[in-house]
């Protein structure tokens, strides 16, 4: 027997020594739990002719342990104490050496984990330093639980091939799945670790056993414990021991879930500090973006220029919805369905993002190609959208301004105030001496909003015309032209205002005043084109028209433009009260068809379809009623004007 072979010195000097060569697990290389070496050690057993001796030991647990040894030289003077003691100094040497082996492997991971945050080198030394304060382990893995995938995935291992990274087990899925799924450490002997691995599939089972270099699993024993932080699960630390070791025991669980609660501090400080450098990242985007549009903003560039920047940056096609210019390559359906969001969301022609602020929406960005944005996205959109809210809002202001002044010198002209010379003539593209005339416009759904995106539209059609404002619930347009210019603007008006009325389902009523000789004398022309729009207004009665009277059609009806509605309702029920008071209205309609057909007799007959014989009865009870005659002048003009006015 050669001296090599032995593992183990107990005791040596001139005289003898003594070797360990055999032993159960749990002496050999011990490391562990305080323990108490029986003193008496009866249980040596001796055989001098062999130079062998076998010793039972039995520590706090209790449990057995067998140490078989060889001794060479003089015995002589050495009995069964002398060995225990040594045997027990042994022992107790081997506790101090490992505890001092775990504080220092404990002691350069604290230092190895200051000196990184990459997840994966952190993870990677845990697991080295795992190995090396518990030398029982021969090969293990660390994993993290990927929750969109709903598996487990390997980011550090020792002892194994790369083939590890391809075992990813899911929920309760073999050792892993289940440690991670209850969250309690175990240690599993041969049979309990294939028990648990059995419902573990093949692709996952051949993955293992190849990375382990392994036909089947043989561990001795392995052992499991979850990695959490604050009851957040986040992966599994996985040991294994093949070779003749002792067995794992609870003190090794203990000190493995200590190296557990360290990956899993790194792991939240890694997270931390990953979220710390993805939101500097993101402010220092964010910045960066934010520069840009301020700086776009600062140029006063018009909106184009925005949208185009807003491309580049996104890589995406967009368009913007302008809700004041109503430019659009929407069809009415789409711009309706627009008109009732109010907040981001994706329809069928494309991502919407409002426009506006809490008072009102200017317009929508369309982003198309996405479903959802990403937060850079939302970040460069969200700056976009600041940028057009902010034009729109310089272009209300500035107009604001504008309105002001010419509704301060459009009072002034027509209350006879007005200067013969001023500066505002030039600076509004008045000219003093210019023919002159006036139009009202009233929209049925008056706002400032709605105003605003009509004066913006009609600015838009007649480039050179500007001097446009509004006067309470009227929009005002002074415009500077002969005849022949002002019936121009009367037949561009519909083909320019009903696609906007169309578009945002209006009513408009426009009164045309007629031209005078100057600017100063626009007065007049004021007055008119009044009479004119409230005219229009009684004809207006269904959405979507545009409806355009000047004063000159007002004819007859110009008798009554400055009478009131109770005035003029008055008159007609004062006139025609008894015939409205019939249920049947056959005697009513009698009397328009009559006047219709110029009161003739056979034309008024063939229209109703009845016998003259008929007409002259029916025209005899009316007359009756009203106590009129339709042969006397003015009693016919009075019938005839309340029906007039009726219609």
């Amino acid at each position: 027997m050669f001296l090599g072979a032995y593992k183990e010195i107990v005791l040596t000097d001139d005289n003898c020594s003594f070797y360990i060569y055999s032993a159960t697990k749990e002496w050999s290389l011990f490391s562990g739990r305080p323990c108490d070496i029986n003193p008496d050690l009866k249980g040596i057993h001796w055989d001098k002719q062999q130079q062998r001796f076998s010793a039972t030991l039995y520590i706090s647990e209790p449990n057995k342990y067998i140490v078989q040894g060889i001794f060479f030289g003089d015995f002589t003077g050495y009995d069964e104490r002398f060995l225990a003691w040594h045997l027990e100094k042994t022992f107790y040497q081997k506790i101090l050496i490992r505890q001092r082996e775990q504080k220092l492997a404990i002691i350069q991971l604290m230092g190895a984990m200051n000196s990184t945050l990459k997840i994966k080198t952190l993870l990677q030394t845990i697991m080295d330093f795992a190995i090396l304060a518990i030398p029982e382990i021969d090969r293990g893995f660390l994993m993290l639980f990927n929750h969109e995938i709903e598996r487990l995935y390997t980011v550090a291992s020792a002892g194994v091939t790369e083939r590890i990274f391809d075992y990813a087990p899911h929920l309760g899925e073999g050792m892993a799945g289940y440690t991670f799924q209850t969250g309690v450490s175990g240690i599993y002997n041969y049979q309990e670790t294939i028990e648990i691995m059995r419902n573990v599939s093949k692709f996952n089972l051949d993955a293992l056993m190849e990375a382990v270099h392994l036909g089947r699993i043989e561990n001795n024993t392995s052992m499991a414990v979850p990695i959490t932080f604050n009851e957040r699960k986040l992966g599994v630390m996985i040991v294994h021991q093949y070779t003749n070791k002792r067995a794992f025991q609870q003190s090794d669980l203990r000190l493995l879930e200590s190296f557990a609660s360290q990956a899993a501090v790194a792991i939240r400080n890694a997270e931390a500090y990953e979220e710390i450098e993805r939101l500097n990242a993101y402010f220092v985007k964010q910045h960066e973006i934010h520069q840009i549009f301020i700086k776009l903003s600062l140029q006063n560039v018009q909106e184009m220029k925005i949208i185009h920047t807003t491309k580049e940056l996104l890589q995406l096609d967009v368009q913007y919805v302008n809700l004041a210019d109503r430019k659009t390559f929407l069809q009415q359906a789409q711009m309706d369905k627009l008109a009732t969001i109010n907040k981001e969301q994706l329809i069928d022609i494309g991502y919407i993002f409002p426009v506006g602020n809490e008072k009102e929406t200017f317009g929508y960005l369309i982003i198309q190609g996405v479903e959802q944005l990403t937060s850079q996205q939302r970040m460069i959109i969200e700056n976009a959208a600041m940028s057009l809210t902010l034009k729109s809002l310089q272009i209300q202001a500035a107009g604001q301004t504008n309105f002001k002044e010419r509704f301060e010198l459009f009072q002034q002209l027509i209350s006879g105030r007005a200067l013969l010379v001023d500066s505002r003539y030039d600076e509004l593209g008045l000219d003093i001496k210019k023919p002159t005339f006036v139009v009202k416009f009233r929209l049925k759904h008056f706002s400032h909003k709605n105003s605003m995106q009509f004066i913006q539209h009609v600015q838009q059609y007649f480039k050179d015309q500007h001097f446009i404002f509004t006067q309470r619930e009227t929009v005002v347009w002074v415009l500077q032209g002969d005849t022949a210019f002002r019936q121009k603007i009367k037949q561009q008006l519909t083909q320019a205002i009903i696609s906007w009325v169309q578009f945002y389902h209006q009513q408009v009523a426009i009164g045309i005043g007629a031209v005078q000789d100057h600017l100063l004398k626009v007065a007049q022309s004021a007055e008119e084109s009044k009479q004119a729009l409230r005219q229009a207004l009684r004809h207006t009665q269904k959405e979507d028209v545009v409806t355009i009277i000047c004063y000159e059609e007002l004819g007859i009806n110009r008798l009554f433009s400055k009478q009131s509605e109770e005035e003029l309702g008055q008159f007609i029920h004062d006139t025609l009260a008894p015939l409205y008071k019939l249920k049947d209205e056959t005697l009513l309609e009698t009397l328009r068809c009559y006047i219709h057909q110029n009161r003739s007799i056979s034309k008024t007959a063939s229209a109703l379809h009845v016998h003259q014989n008929t007409l002259y009865h029916r025209l005899e009870k009316i007359e009756q009623l009203l106590d009129r005659d339709l042969h006397n002048p003015a009693h016919y003009l009075e019938i005839h004007l309340a029906l007039h006015l009726s219609e």
